[in-house]
């Protein structure tokens, strides 16, 4: 079979990409509308019981959403199908804020940030490899599967922690495993895409959907060190100084390092009974 280099693959990228990028272009850019949650809703970093489709896709985020909420919780469904922010969100996490009233500031605001990972014990995932899967074909089918259970098994075994912001009687760090009533969860799918679901009880938030209460919500991609950039090499003494960068793959590394700095977007969201 005649490989394919240079233009034809980029034009067969492009048009395997088509109906994502269609797709996203015909969501709302920030949600407004209110979700009643899936009676079946799970914190699995599975997005099954929307069938994958979500109220908004967000440019400032560069990533697809939905929030909502039953009697109990409130939800936040998130998925990122690009690479580059894939590795933002992992290196750096989501943070999710709550902010009673009409200002547009996390001051005074819940805050909730996952994944949170031990500095010494930080996931080495390969996103980059998402780059040789070409839907369709059973050589990237089964690449995606074995990628989706390696990566996997490594965010299981280490996404343990999650932050707190805000939360009365909370420590900042609890575990993923907490039984304070804050649920979170982010794996990635056969197509490799990368889904994150939060769940937050309404009375740590201090909300009720029986007011049909309404707020200000916050979704923030944190910003990410060049320690985490694919392609560069970064040596540092005791104090976290610098002392020596070494850019092994200066094309790799261009483009991840669009994605470092710290994006937001703002909504609004009125619970549903």
């Amino acid at each position: 079979m005649k490989k394919l280099t240079g233009t034809p693959i980029r034009l067969l990228l492009a048009a395997l990409l088509l109906p994502v990028l269609t797709n996203a272009q015909k969501l709302p850019v920030i949600q407004t509308a209110s979700v009643k949650a899936p009676a079946n809703i799970k914190i699995d970093g599975k997005p099954a019981e929307w069938d994958n489709k979500f109220q908004t896709y967000n440019k400032a985020i560069q990533a697809f959403y939905t929030i909502s909420n039953d009697d109990k919780k409130l939800y936040l469904t998130l998925q990122a199908t690009r690479k580059e922010i894939i590795n933002k969100i992992i290196n750096g996490g989501v943070s999710f804020s709550v902010v009673k009233g009409t200002k547009k500031s996390t001051d005074g605001g819940i805050t909730v940030t996952f994944p949170v990972f031990d500095e010494k014990d930080r996931p080495n995932i390969n996103v980059n490899a998402m780059a040789q899967i070409v839907p369709g074909t059973a050589a990237s089918n089964k690449l995606s599967d074995s990628l989706m259970k390696v990566n996997n098994a490594i965010l299981i075994h280490k996404a343990k922690l999650i932050r707190l912001s805000g939360v009365k009687d909370l420590d900042t760090l609890i575990s993923m495993y907490n039984t304070d009533g804050i649920k979170a969860r982010a794996l990635f799918g056969k197509n490799m895409a990368y889904t994150y679901e939060l769940a937050i009880d309404l009375k740590l938030l201090d909300l009720s959907a029986a007011d049909l209460t309404k707020f200000n919500y916050n979704i923030t991609l944190n910003e990410v060190e060049i320690d985490y950039v694919p392609g560069v090499i970064i040596t540092r003494n005791e104090d976290g100084t610098i002392v020596n960068m070494n850019v092994a793959d200066p094309k790799l590394a261009n483009s991840y390092i669009s994605a470092l700095s710290s994006t937001d977007c703002w909504g609004t969201y009125t619970l549903v009974k």
